[in-house]
């Protein structure tokens, strides 16, 4: 049988993202774990309400991922997987299967909208090159297995998008679009910014009836509401999250004087460095031509309004812009098939060849690293090295501030720790001696590239006879992460085991 472009394109993606997910361990960012999987700990039970982080106590998340993942990891448990790495395994590729269904299904109901006009026989490359991009730039593998609640906020985006731009719209269409908007904000309350898009958009340019528009409204209520019962439950309590959210950060701002603020350009500078300059480029020209040229389409309205509210909020985190990078590829084609029909055909197609092939290498280049590293830092990395190489022995683990691997902000991973696992915390490397050395045990030591770089005495390490074993990024990733993406190499965590 004949394999399609488009089967062979899906199935690359389902290869490329299930080794993602399984070396991707750990987050990209602290919520990923505290604020979802110690969370579930708390239902599960290897967690407890003293020990969760302070947005348990006020109240301000939303529990629905949390009780997804208390779900699955109970599920897989009664069935004998207990190893949380494999557990979080299964959290991550069953976000990146997800997420694929919901790239295939919007790829399937907007490809319409990034046609030639004039040109039609060029179509078939752009839905392939459309397809290829959604699944396949070198961003997307890497937070597409995310169990975070900004790719599950975006996965939801996208199938409410997808079902209100097909086709045969019925009832059930417009309820779905309204369940999945609510979903979606479930994940993530600032989705709302994007929704607020979509409503301005829809009262100046939809022709929809007031039937289907209560239609949607009433889906995303209903979903809304479901989400309070969940957090009632959880939290067990009466509680309506969104408002705790909204009024903790954007009403009583210091309530949290940590979270600092940065500058208004802080996204329009991610947005350019971050996913290449290459791609940053095209993301602002994209953005320009369908603002320019396609100024009535919804997407360009959630994007833009989207990115101008966040602009507008002190707390900036790369992190609030992941839900929406997934339409990028949308204006990037959209962008392709303007070309067409604007310029002569030859100028067009070696630009369009040209943006193409660095995408292209870009995400040969990319994907290979983010595949098979740890996710972020690369603590987990660290974490996962300990389990499989001292399973069953004794484990003293020296750290200097803030290296721990499992507890780097004086919270505590307790779903990755292993019980043979001990903490000897130190503050300088002058208390690194042999007092901290504990007989018929694996002695390991701990540290990240500032205190190298920084602090005396750090020949006490090989001194006693300490190793370097591992590191929480590998060499070659920081050799090219200022093509791919930026990580402050002073985060490094460097791990040792004493060989004398």
């Amino acid at each position: 049988m004949k394999l399609s472009l488009k089967t062979a394109l899906i199935f690359i993606s389902l290869i490329v993202f299930t080794i993602t997910a399984y070396y991707s361990v750990g987050f990209f960012q602290a919520d990923e774990h505290f604020q979802i999987i110690e969370f579930a700990g708390i239902k599960e039970g290897w967690n407890n309400i003293n020990d969760g982080v302070w947005e348990y106590h006020t109240q301000i998340r939303s529990t629905l991922q949390p009780t997804i993942a208390y779900g699955l990891i109970s599920l897989f448990k009664a069935f004998g997987i207990t190893d949380p790495y494999i557990l979080s395994f299964i959290l991550r590729e069953v976000s990146g299967l997800m997420l694929i269904l919901a790239l295939v299904f919007f790829h399937r109901n907007t490809q319409r909208f990034i046609q030639s006009r004039k040109h039609p026989q060029y179509n078939n490359l752009l839905k392939y090159l459309y397809l290829g991009f959604l699944l396949l730039i070198w961003y997307i593998p890497y937070l597409g297995v995310r169990f975070s609640s900004e790719t599950w906020s975006a996965i939801f985006l996208l199938f409410a998008m997808g079902c209100f731009c097909s086709e045969n719209k019925t009832r059930r269409t417009y309820l779905l679009t309204g369940l999945f908007f609510g979903i979606s904000f479930l994940f993530r309350f600032q989705i709302a910014f994007a929704l607020v898009g979509f409503g301005i958009h829809h009262l100046i340019f939809g022709t929809q009836k007031l039937k289907t528009s209560l239609l949607m409204i009433g889906g995303f209520l209903f979903a809304v509401l479901i989400g309070a019962l969940i957090d009632c439950w959880f939290y067990s309590e009466w509680v309506f999250t969104p408002w705790n959210y909204f009024w903790t950060f954007f009403k009583d701002d210091s309530a949290n004087p940590t979270f600092g603020h940065l500058p208004w350009d802080y996204y329009l500078n991610r947005m350019f460095h971050l996913p290449t300059k290459l791609i940053g480029t095209l993301i602002f020209l994209s953005l320009a031509a369908a603002l320019i040229f396609r100024g009535k389409s919804v997407f360009i309205w959630m994007v833009l309004v989207f990115i101008i509210v966040h602009t507008l909020i002190g707390h900036k985190e790369e992190r609030f812009l992941f839900p929406i990078v997934f339409f990028f590829p949308f204006f990037f084609i959209q962008l392709f098939g303007l070309l067409i029909d604007a310029i002569p055909k030859k100028i067009s197609l070696t630009l369009i060849s040209f943006c193409s092939l660095g995408i292209l290498t870009t995400s040969m280049v990319g994907i290979p690293i983010l595949a098979t590293t740890s996710a972020g830092l690369g603590r987990n990395g660290i974490t996962r090295f300990i389990h499989e190489n001292y399973q069953g022995r004794p484990v003293n683990l020296i750290a200097m501030p803030y290296a721990n691997p499992y507890a780097p902000w004086f919270l505590n991973e307790r779903f990755y720790l292993d019980e043979n696992v001990s903490f000897t915390p130190i503050n300088m490397f002058e208390e690194l001696d042999s007092t901290r050395i504990k007989k018929d045990t694996v002695n390991l030591f701990v540290t990240t590239q500032f205190y190298l770089d920084r602090y005396p005495r750090r020949e006490n390490i090989e001194k006693l006879g300490f190793k370097r074993i591992h590191q929480s990024v590998p060499a070659y990733q920081l050799k090219m992460d200022r093509f791919v993406r930026e990580i402050d190499d002073q985060y490094v965590t460097y791990l040792y085991e004493l060989k004398k």
